[in-house]
């Protein structure tokens, strides 16, 4: 005689199941109990709120002249330390910075504005910890499409003595801009155009202090327009493996050294070609803190002389 076939283990289980919910009281009138939320789904709470800045944010228009030209126009913002306003009639150094490209038309990107980072605080952490003595932050912010959306048509013909005026002019009675002690910072597209940028800013009629290159473009033709700078001008042009690896970084190299060899720089004023491995997520972003906070201390020393500065890694 064949035995009757039990029932999977499973069924078994959820007929089990059934049975003692039908028999279980009615709670009908009852509060009803809320379903636990699964944990994944558990809203997060929001990051804090980074702390406010100890100093003053001023943003000017466009520059008047750029009217009708639309890849010259840029939107002005600078930022004065509680330690920078302090006296107010003592010219301090300038910084002065250059994002890269600009498709989502961000205003004031890494100056407040954006997610990559903000040059104010960079700075301000500086200052704050003695590594710096107070300096004047500024930063152009182009905002439309023909200015920033192209690296290596970025910031076409940018005139870095027009912002300074500019700058000083918006900044009267606050701060005054030591115009000796100017250093430009390129970042990504903001140094890769050999007739902008970076580029057009080392040329300026006010000798700069350093220029900065930060994991910019590394095109071969932007050799020479970086390495011929004035011999009291410091070039420093810092790159990343990690990201972006496709350029000419050992042909860029050949032909800055060749140049510098050509017009080589006045003793104690450096010319250098460097490679920095960031450990920070995004490595091209996170090379902005790392190269302001590695060479802006010694830029700034206050033992360098202005004309004629040494400094070291």
């Amino acid at each position: 005689m064949r035995r009757p076939r039990r029932a999977p283990v499973r069924s078994r289980l959820l007929a089990a199941a059934v049975l003692a919910a039908l028999a279980a009281p009615d709670t009908s009138g009852a509060e009803p109990r809320p379903a636990p939320v699964p944990e994944e789904a558990t809203p997060r709470r929001s990051p804090p709120a980074p702390a406010s800045l100890d100093g003053v944010t001023y943003d000017y228009a466009l520059d008047p002249r750029a009217a009708g030209k639309p890849a010259l126009s840029w939107l002005g913002r600078a930022f004065v330390h509680r330690l920078a306003a302090a006296e107010p009639a003592r010219p301090l150094p300038m910084l002065v910075f250059l994002h890269g490209i600009n498709g989502e038309l961000i205003k004031y990107r890494w100056m407040g504005g954006g997610q990559e980072g903000d040059v104010r605080r960079i700075v301000a952490e500086l200052m704050e910890s003695g590594r710096i003595p107070p300096v004047l932050v500024a930063a152009p912010s182009a905002v439309v499409p023909a200015a920033t959306a192209v690296a290596r048509t970025s910031w076409p013909a940018f005139d870095l003595d027009r912002f300074l005026d500019l700058t000083a002019e918006r900044l009267r009675g606050v701060a005054v801009i030591d115009r000796a002690r100017v250093i430009v910072a390129g970042h990504s597209g903001g140094a890769c155009n050999k007739d902008g940028g970076i580029a057009t800013a080392a040329r300026a009629a006010a000798p700069v202090h350093a220029t900065l290159v930060i994991d910019g473009c590394m095109d071969v033709d932007m050799a020479p327009a970086l390495a011929a700078a004035r011999p009291t001008t410091h070039v420093i042009t810092s790159w990343q493996p990690l990201t972006w690896t496709k350029r000419p970084i050992r042909e860029f190299e050949r032909a800055f050294l060749a140049e510098v060899a050509r017009h080589p720089a006045a003793p104690g004023v450096l010319r250098a070609v460097e490679q920095l491995r960031p450990t920070a997520p995004m490595p091209h972003d996170a090379m902005v803190p790392l190269v302001l906070r590695r060479w802006l201390p010694s830029l700034l020393s206050p033992e360098a002389a202005p004309d004629l500065p040494c400094v070291s890694p």
